[in-house]
């Protein structure tokens, strides 16, 4: 069974994201955030969209850093060892 999707309103969406609608409407004009016009007037978003949105771009801890340092000097030592 298809779940229905859950469109909410401009101030519903930018709350969920915590920003201010000044902000969502300068990411809806630079095309960065997916909605939905249906009637060339209102705009709608889904939550998982924009769940997925905020989940977009991930920042790597400094623990999760330091073990990609560490995995590449291990490489590069075992490759200059030929």
């Amino acid at each position: 069974m298809e779940e229905k999707k859950q469109l909410i309103p401009t101030a519903e969406a930018a709350a969920f994201l915590g920003i201010k609608v000044s902000y969502l409407h300068k990411l809806m004009m630079r095309r960065v955030i997916p909605y939905y016009k249906p009637n060339g007037k209102l705009c709608f978003f889904d939550k998982a969209e924009l769940e997925a949105w905020m989940k977009n771009v991930r920042i790597a801890s400094q623990t999760e850093l330091d073990r990609q340092a560490q995995a590449y000097i291990v490489n590069r030592e075992k490759g200059g060892k030929r």
